[in-house]
């Protein structure tokens, strides 16, 4: 279980930084695409009992501009 947890929170780190870089680059799209990876991959840790806990919760996800 350790080995899933770990490659959660690295596929969780990658589509945030990927979300991140398409909206700067302006490719809303993308970054859509990639919040969507994000809770996809929240609802599967959540599925297998992984508590995230608050690792992610003061990480600005989308911006408000």
């Amino acid at each position: 279980m350790r080995e899933f947890m770990l490659t959660l929170h690295l596929r969780i780190h990658d589509a945030i930084t990927a979300m991140r870089r398409a909206h700067a680059i302006g490719d809303d799209d993308l970054a859509t695409s990639q919040a969507g990876e994000v809770e996809d991959l929240v609802e599967l840790a959540a599925r297998n009992g992984i508590d995230l806990g608050s690792c992610y919760d003061s990480l600005p996800l989308a911006s408000t501009a």
